[in-house]
Protein backbone atom coordinates (compact mmCIF):
# COMPACT_ATOMS: atom_id res chain seq x y z
CA UNK A 1 0.00 0.00 0.00
CA UNK A 2 1.21 3.25 -0.40
CA UNK A 3 2.11 5.87 2.35
CA UNK A 4 2.80 9.36 2.64
CA UNK A 5 6.23 8.94 2.26
CA UNK A 6 5.92 7.62 -1.20
CA UNK A 7 5.55 10.18 -4.82
CA UNK A 8 5.04 9.01 -8.14
CA UNK A 9 8.70 8.92 -10.04
CA UNK A 10 8.80 11.21 -12.56
CA UNK A 11 7.86 14.17 -10.14
CA UNK A 12 9.98 13.34 -7.23
CA UNK A 13 12.54 13.26 -10.01
CA UNK A 14 11.38 16.57 -11.34
CA UNK A 15 12.04 17.60 -7.33
CA UNK A 16 15.56 16.34 -7.17
CA UNK A 17 16.10 18.40 -10.41
CA UNK A 18 14.81 21.30 -8.72
CA UNK A 19 16.31 21.14 -5.45
CA UNK A 20 19.58 20.62 -6.96
CA UNK A 21 19.24 23.32 -10.09
CA UNK A 22 18.40 25.89 -6.96
CA UNK A 23 21.27 24.54 -4.90
CA UNK A 24 24.02 25.06 -7.49
CA UNK A 25 22.36 28.55 -8.72
CA UNK A 26 22.83 29.30 -5.34
CA UNK A 27 26.10 28.45 -4.69
CA UNK A 28 27.53 29.98 -8.27
CA UNK A 29 25.76 33.58 -6.78
CA UNK A 30 27.74 32.89 -3.47
CA UNK A 31 30.88 32.46 -5.96
CA UNK A 32 30.22 35.26 -8.71
CA UNK A 33 28.70 37.87 -5.77
CA UNK A 34 30.55 36.99 -3.19
CA UNK A 35 27.46 36.33 -1.42
CA UNK A 36 28.58 33.87 1.63
CA UNK A 37 25.00 33.66 3.01
CA UNK A 38 23.40 31.96 -0.18
CA UNK A 39 26.30 28.79 0.73
CA UNK A 40 23.83 27.80 3.42
CA UNK A 41 21.34 27.52 1.33
CA UNK A 42 22.58 26.08 -1.26
CA UNK A 43 23.49 23.06 1.28
CA UNK A 44 19.91 23.08 2.15
CA UNK A 45 19.00 22.44 -1.08
CA UNK A 46 21.16 19.81 -1.54
CA UNK A 47 20.04 18.16 1.30
CA UNK A 48 16.37 18.56 -0.29
CA UNK A 49 17.16 16.88 -3.42
CA UNK A 50 18.90 14.12 -1.25
CA UNK A 51 15.59 13.46 0.59
CA UNK A 52 14.05 13.55 -2.70
CA UNK A 53 15.93 10.80 -3.78
CA UNK A 54 14.90 8.54 -0.71
CA UNK A 55 11.60 9.16 -1.37
CA UNK A 56 12.40 7.06 -5.18
CA UNK A 57 13.09 3.88 -2.84
CA UNK A 58 10.04 1.66 -1.37
CA UNK A 59 11.31 0.68 2.23
CA UNK A 60 9.19 -2.50 1.90
CA UNK A 61 11.61 -3.62 -0.57
CA UNK A 62 14.14 -3.79 1.37
CA UNK A 63 15.12 -5.47 4.84
CA UNK A 64 14.47 -3.88 8.33
CA UNK A 65 17.94 -3.59 8.77
CA UNK A 66 17.78 -1.35 5.59
CA UNK A 67 14.54 0.61 5.41
CA UNK A 68 16.03 1.83 8.46
CA UNK A 69 19.04 3.01 7.29
CA UNK A 70 16.89 4.62 4.12
CA UNK A 71 14.45 6.57 6.57
CA UNK A 72 17.71 7.46 8.78
CA UNK A 73 19.25 9.20 5.76
CA UNK A 74 15.96 10.94 4.80
CA UNK A 75 15.59 12.43 8.23
CA UNK A 76 18.72 13.52 8.21
CA UNK A 77 18.12 14.93 4.82
CA UNK A 78 15.34 16.16 5.42
CA UNK A 79 16.67 18.11 9.03
CA UNK A 80 19.74 18.93 7.52
CA UNK A 81 17.80 20.80 4.93
CA UNK A 82 15.40 22.85 8.22
CA UNK A 83 18.89 23.32 9.58
CA UNK A 84 20.99 25.15 6.52
CA UNK A 85 17.68 26.85 5.76
CA UNK A 86 17.13 28.58 9.24
CA UNK A 87 20.59 29.47 9.19
CA UNK A 88 21.00 31.14 5.96
CA UNK A 89 18.18 33.17 7.07
CA UNK A 90 19.29 34.43 9.93
CA UNK A 91 22.59 35.37 7.75
CA UNK A 92 20.42 37.27 5.22
CA UNK A 93 18.39 39.03 8.02
CA UNK A 94 21.06 40.02 10.05
CA UNK A 95 23.85 40.56 7.91
CA UNK A 96 26.27 38.75 9.68
CA UNK A 97 27.70 35.27 8.92
CA UNK A 98 27.27 32.84 11.72
CA UNK A 99 30.30 31.20 13.20
CA UNK A 100 31.86 28.16 12.57
CA UNK A 101 30.90 26.36 16.30
CA UNK A 102 27.16 27.72 15.09
CA UNK A 103 27.23 25.90 12.36
CA UNK A 104 28.73 22.79 13.48
CA UNK A 105 25.92 23.15 16.88
CA UNK A 106 22.93 23.09 13.75
CA UNK A 107 24.49 20.16 12.18
CA UNK A 108 25.09 18.13 14.92
CA UNK A 109 21.26 19.23 16.00
CA UNK A 110 20.14 17.96 13.03
CA UNK A 111 21.90 14.58 13.72
CA UNK A 112 20.35 14.43 17.02
CA UNK A 113 17.27 15.31 15.64
CA UNK A 114 17.48 12.52 12.33
CA UNK A 115 18.46 9.85 15.34
CA UNK A 116 15.64 10.74 17.74
CA UNK A 117 12.92 10.57 14.46
CA UNK A 118 13.99 7.03 13.44
CA UNK A 119 13.90 6.05 16.84
CA UNK A 120 10.74 7.35 17.30
CA UNK A 121 9.08 6.00 14.60
CA UNK A 122 10.81 2.31 15.18
CA UNK A 123 8.24 1.96 18.12
CA UNK A 124 5.76 1.44 15.56
CA UNK A 125 7.87 -1.03 13.87
CA UNK A 126 5.15 -3.38 13.19
CA UNK A 127 2.55 -1.23 11.29
CA UNK A 128 3.99 0.62 7.98
CA UNK A 129 1.43 2.87 7.98
CA UNK A 130 1.83 4.38 11.39
CA UNK A 131 5.90 4.55 11.38
CA UNK A 132 4.91 7.03 8.15
CA UNK A 133 2.96 8.86 10.38
CA UNK A 134 5.00 8.87 13.21
CA UNK A 135 7.98 10.40 10.77
CA UNK A 136 5.66 12.78 8.85
CA UNK A 137 4.40 14.45 12.75
CA UNK A 138 7.90 14.58 13.97
CA UNK A 139 9.15 16.11 10.51
CA UNK A 140 6.01 18.15 10.11
CA UNK A 141 6.70 19.81 13.69
CA UNK A 142 10.43 20.56 13.04
CA UNK A 143 9.46 22.28 9.82
CA UNK A 144 6.86 24.40 11.53
CA UNK A 145 9.12 25.20 14.08
CA UNK A 146 12.03 26.15 11.39
CA UNK A 147 9.38 28.38 9.68
CA UNK A 148 8.62 29.87 12.97
CA UNK A 149 12.26 30.32 13.95
CA UNK A 150 12.91 32.26 10.19
CA UNK A 151 9.50 34.26 10.09
CA UNK A 152 10.85 35.86 13.62
CA UNK A 153 14.41 36.95 12.27
CA UNK A 154 12.76 38.02 8.48
CA UNK A 155 10.14 40.02 10.33
CA UNK A 156 12.99 41.85 12.33
CA UNK A 157 15.01 42.29 9.20
CA UNK A 158 15.11 46.30 7.65
CA UNK A 159 13.59 46.02 4.72
CA UNK A 160 13.90 49.58 2.45
CA UNK A 161 11.52 49.73 -0.38
CA UNK A 162 13.92 48.25 -2.81
CA UNK A 163 14.01 44.47 -0.78
CA UNK A 164 9.73 44.69 -0.74
CA UNK A 165 9.31 41.68 -3.40
CA UNK A 166 11.78 39.46 -2.02
CA UNK A 167 10.65 40.08 1.62
CA UNK A 168 7.19 39.01 0.74
CA UNK A 169 8.14 36.21 -1.49
CA UNK A 170 9.48 34.82 1.55
CA UNK A 171 6.27 35.74 4.03
CA UNK A 172 3.94 34.22 1.29
CA UNK A 173 6.24 31.11 1.53
CA UNK A 174 6.46 30.51 4.96
CA UNK A 175 3.20 30.49 5.36
CA UNK A 176 2.24 27.91 2.76
CA UNK A 177 4.93 25.84 3.71
CA UNK A 178 3.49 26.34 7.41
CA UNK A 179 -0.03 25.14 6.25
CA UNK A 180 1.04 22.31 4.83
CA UNK A 181 3.57 21.27 7.34
CA UNK A 182 0.12 21.44 9.83
CA UNK A 183 -1.66 19.54 7.43
CA UNK A 184 0.59 16.82 7.01
CA UNK A 185 0.66 17.02 10.97
CA UNK A 186 -3.05 16.74 11.31
CA UNK A 187 -3.07 13.82 8.94
CA UNK A 188 -0.77 12.03 10.84
CA UNK A 189 -2.19 12.22 14.22
CA UNK A 190 -5.35 11.18 12.65
CA UNK A 191 -4.31 8.93 10.55
CA UNK A 192 -6.50 6.13 11.72
CA UNK A 193 -9.52 8.11 11.10
CA UNK A 194 -10.99 6.59 7.58
CA UNK A 195 -12.10 9.81 6.18
CA UNK A 196 -8.20 10.78 6.71
CA UNK A 197 -7.15 8.09 4.47
CA UNK A 198 -8.33 9.78 1.66
CA UNK A 199 -6.08 12.51 2.56
CA UNK A 200 -2.98 10.56 2.81
CA UNK A 201 -3.08 9.52 -0.47
CA UNK A 202 -3.43 13.13 -1.55
CA UNK A 203 0.42 13.01 -3.42
CA UNK A 204 -0.30 16.99 -4.51
CA UNK A 205 0.18 17.87 -0.79
CA UNK A 206 3.81 16.95 -1.05
CA UNK A 207 4.62 18.55 -4.17
CA UNK A 208 2.76 21.99 -2.79
CA UNK A 209 4.86 21.82 -0.35
CA UNK A 210 7.97 21.11 -2.30
CA UNK A 211 6.84 24.22 -4.80
CA UNK A 212 6.52 26.14 -1.26
CA UNK A 213 10.10 25.50 -0.42
CA UNK A 214 11.47 26.31 -3.61
CA UNK A 215 9.26 29.82 -3.18
CA UNK A 216 11.44 30.42 -0.20
CA UNK A 217 14.40 29.52 -1.48
CA UNK A 218 13.70 32.02 -4.48
CA UNK A 219 12.65 34.72 -2.12
CA UNK A 220 15.90 34.72 -0.11
CA UNK A 221 17.86 34.87 -3.04
CA UNK A 222 15.67 37.75 -4.29
CA UNK A 223 16.02 39.36 -0.80
CA UNK A 224 19.65 39.02 -1.02
CA UNK A 225 20.47 39.78 -4.37
CA UNK A 226 17.94 43.56 -3.52
CA UNK A 227 20.17 44.05 0.00
CA UNK A 228 23.11 43.71 -2.25
CA UNK A 229 22.24 46.16 -5.17
CA UNK A 230 20.96 48.60 -2.47
CA UNK A 231 24.49 48.37 -0.76
CA UNK A 232 26.17 48.40 -4.14
CA UNK A 233 23.89 51.71 -5.05
CA UNK A 234 24.29 53.40 -1.94
CA UNK A 235 28.01 52.81 -1.93
CA UNK A 236 28.09 54.43 -5.30
CA UNK A 237 25.96 57.07 -4.02
CA UNK A 238 28.12 58.18 -1.20
CA UNK A 239 31.29 57.46 -3.73
CA UNK A 240 29.93 60.36 -5.91
CA UNK A 241 29.20 62.45 -2.74
CA UNK A 242 32.74 61.68 -1.77
CA UNK A 243 34.12 62.60 -5.57
CA UNK A 244 31.89 65.55 -5.86
CA UNK A 245 32.07 66.92 -2.22
CA UNK A 246 34.44 68.90 0.11
CA UNK A 247 35.78 66.54 2.45
CA UNK A 248 35.82 69.16 5.24
CA UNK A 249 33.06 71.16 4.27
CA UNK A 250 30.66 68.88 2.71
CA UNK A 251 30.12 71.79 0.47
CA UNK A 252 30.58 70.90 -3.57
CA UNK A 253 34.02 70.92 -4.60
CA UNK A 254 35.50 72.62 -7.39
CA UNK A 255 34.50 70.06 -10.14
CA UNK A 256 30.71 70.45 -9.34
CA UNK A 257 30.83 74.01 -8.82
CA UNK A 258 32.25 74.28 -12.61
CA UNK A 259 29.65 72.10 -13.62
CA UNK A 260 26.56 74.25 -12.18
CA UNK A 261 27.96 77.03 -13.58
CA UNK A 262 28.17 75.68 -17.18
CA UNK A 263 24.56 74.65 -16.03
CA UNK A 264 23.14 78.28 -14.91
CA UNK A 265 24.94 80.07 -18.00
CA UNK A 266 23.33 77.63 -20.23
CA UNK A 267 19.58 78.12 -18.38
CA UNK A 268 19.91 81.55 -18.34
CA UNK A 269 21.20 81.94 -21.90
CA UNK A 270 17.57 79.93 -22.93
CA UNK A 271 15.76 81.43 -20.30
CA UNK A 272 17.09 85.12 -20.86
CA UNK A 273 17.74 85.67 -17.11
CA UNK A 274 21.11 86.42 -15.03
CA UNK A 275 23.40 84.66 -13.05
CA UNK A 276 25.61 85.68 -10.29
CA UNK A 277 28.99 84.56 -9.68
CA UNK A 278 30.50 85.35 -6.31
CA UNK A 279 33.98 84.52 -5.31
CA UNK A 280 34.86 84.67 -1.21
CA UNK A 281 38.69 84.88 -0.25
CA UNK A 282 38.68 84.86 3.82
CA UNK A 283 41.47 87.35 5.03
CA UNK A 284 44.57 86.42 6.69
CA UNK A 285 43.43 82.70 7.24
CA UNK A 286 47.45 81.71 7.29
CA UNK A 287 47.53 83.52 11.09
CA UNK A 288 44.45 81.64 12.22
CA UNK A 289 46.60 78.12 11.30
CA UNK A 290 50.00 79.65 12.55
CA UNK A 291 48.16 81.27 15.66
CA UNK A 292 45.57 78.66 16.38
CA UNK A 293 46.48 75.06 15.31
CA UNK A 294 44.87 73.62 12.11
CA UNK A 295 42.02 72.59 14.38
CA UNK A 296 40.89 76.10 14.86
CA UNK A 297 41.22 76.86 10.86
CA UNK A 298 39.06 73.83 9.49
CA UNK A 299 36.37 75.10 12.73
CA UNK A 300 36.52 78.48 11.01
CA UNK A 301 36.12 76.76 7.56
CA UNK A 302 33.15 74.94 8.19
CA UNK A 303 31.45 77.84 10.18
CA UNK A 304 32.01 79.84 7.03
CA UNK A 305 30.55 77.63 4.78
CA UNK A 306 27.42 76.68 7.01
CA UNK A 307 27.00 80.34 7.41
CA UNK A 308 27.12 81.34 3.47
CA UNK A 309 24.63 77.94 3.17
CA UNK A 310 22.04 79.53 5.82
CA UNK A 311 21.86 82.95 4.08
CA UNK A 312 21.81 82.42 0.44
CA UNK A 313 19.42 80.86 -1.34
CA UNK A 314 18.47 77.24 -1.53
CA UNK A 315 18.67 77.36 -5.32
CA UNK A 316 22.20 79.28 -4.85
CA UNK A 317 25.56 76.78 -4.86
CA UNK A 318 27.77 77.19 -2.48
CA UNK A 319 31.47 75.80 -2.95
CA UNK A 320 34.59 75.68 -1.57
CA UNK A 321 37.22 75.68 -4.39
CA UNK A 322 40.56 75.87 -2.49
CA UNK A 323 42.13 75.86 0.70
CA UNK A 324 40.53 79.69 2.33
CA UNK A 325 38.17 80.41 -1.12
CA UNK A 326 34.92 79.47 -1.67
CA UNK A 327 32.21 80.57 -4.36
CA UNK A 328 28.71 81.19 -4.59
CA UNK A 329 26.56 80.83 -7.96
CA UNK A 330 23.12 82.70 -7.58
CA UNK A 331 20.65 81.27 -10.73
CA UNK A 332 17.87 83.25 -12.26
CA UNK A 333 18.42 86.52 -11.24
CA UNK A 334 15.96 88.91 -12.27
CA UNK A 335 17.77 92.26 -12.03
CA UNK A 336 21.56 93.01 -11.47
CA UNK A 337 20.65 94.90 -7.90
CA UNK A 338 19.87 90.82 -7.06
CA UNK A 339 23.39 90.27 -7.53
CA UNK A 340 24.19 93.65 -4.70
CA UNK A 341 21.81 91.67 -2.62
CA UNK A 342 23.73 88.38 -2.84
CA UNK A 343 26.84 90.19 -1.74
CA UNK A 344 25.13 91.76 0.99
CA UNK A 345 24.54 88.52 2.59
CA UNK A 346 27.95 86.96 1.91
CA UNK A 347 30.06 90.05 3.49
CA UNK A 348 27.09 89.58 6.32
CA UNK A 349 28.25 85.92 6.53
CA UNK A 350 31.88 87.05 6.83
CA UNK A 351 31.68 89.46 9.16
CA UNK A 352 31.34 87.20 12.55
CA UNK A 353 33.79 85.63 15.52
CA UNK A 354 33.96 81.88 15.58
CA UNK A 355 34.67 80.97 19.23
CA UNK A 356 36.82 77.25 18.90
CA UNK A 357 36.75 75.89 22.56
CA UNK A 358 36.98 79.51 24.26
CA UNK A 359 39.29 81.21 21.85
CA UNK A 360 37.67 84.04 19.73
CA UNK A 361 38.97 83.77 16.03
CA UNK A 362 38.24 87.11 14.00
CA UNK A 363 36.55 86.01 10.52
CA UNK A 364 36.28 88.27 7.54
CA UNK A 365 36.69 88.19 3.94
CA UNK A 366 37.54 89.78 0.40
CA UNK A 367 34.35 89.46 -2.38
CA UNK A 368 34.43 89.74 -5.81
CA UNK A 369 31.70 88.99 -8.08
CA UNK A 370 30.38 88.74 -11.62
CA UNK A 371 27.16 88.86 -13.50
CA UNK A 372 25.60 87.19 -16.75
CA UNK A 373 25.37 88.34 -19.33
CA UNK A 374 26.94 91.89 -18.11
CA UNK A 375 30.40 90.93 -17.35
CA UNK A 376 30.86 88.08 -19.21
CA UNK A 377 28.66 85.90 -21.85
CA UNK A 378 30.71 82.73 -20.87
CA UNK A 379 31.66 80.62 -17.49
CA UNK A 380 35.04 81.21 -18.42
CA UNK A 381 34.93 85.10 -18.32
CA UNK A 382 32.66 85.00 -15.39
CA UNK A 383 35.03 83.40 -13.29
CA UNK A 384 38.20 85.77 -14.82
CA UNK A 385 36.34 89.04 -13.95
CA UNK A 386 34.72 87.52 -10.32
CA UNK A 387 38.73 86.56 -9.39
CA UNK A 388 40.02 90.01 -10.58
CA UNK A 389 37.07 91.58 -8.22
CA UNK A 390 38.21 89.71 -5.80
CA UNK A 391 41.42 91.15 -5.61
CA UNK A 392 40.77 94.42 -6.42
CA UNK A 393 38.52 94.26 -2.92
CA UNK A 394 41.14 92.51 -1.34
CA UNK A 395 43.64 95.69 -1.52
CA UNK A 396 40.76 97.88 -0.49
CA UNK A 397 40.60 95.93 2.32
CA UNK A 398 44.29 96.07 2.86
CA UNK A 399 44.42 99.63 2.50
CA UNK A 400 42.45 100.42 5.52
CA UNK A 401 39.21 101.74 3.65
CA UNK A 402 37.19 99.82 5.40
CA UNK A 403 36.20 98.37 8.29
CA UNK A 404 33.20 96.16 9.48
CA UNK A 405 31.70 95.24 12.30
CA UNK A 406 31.63 91.66 13.73
CA UNK A 407 29.20 89.38 15.33
CA UNK A 408 29.79 86.08 17.19
CA UNK A 409 28.94 82.59 15.97
CA UNK A 410 30.01 79.66 18.75
CA UNK A 411 30.91 76.37 17.16
CA UNK A 412 29.42 73.79 19.42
Amino acid sequence: MNTIALAVPVVVGLEVFAALGLAWLCWRLAERRNLIALRDISRAFIALGVAAVMMLFDPAQFSATDATLLDLVRSLAIWMYLGFMVLGAAELATNNLVTGKVRRDAVLSSVLAALLTSGISLLAARDAIAQDMIRNALRAGGTIVACMIIARVVTKAPAPPTMVLGASVVRVALAMVTICAMLRASIAMFYTVESVAIWVQWKPLLTLEFLAHCSLCVGLVIWLLDRDWAIADASKESAEHRAGSDALTGLPNRTIVLDRLDMAVAAARRGGSQVGVVYIDLDEFKQVNDQHGHLAGDAVLKAVGHRLQHLLRASDTVGRIGGDEFVAISPLLRHSADLDVVVAKVRDALKHVVVHEGIAIHVDGSVGAALFPRDGDTPTALRTLADTALYRDKEIRRSGKRDLPRQSIRMA
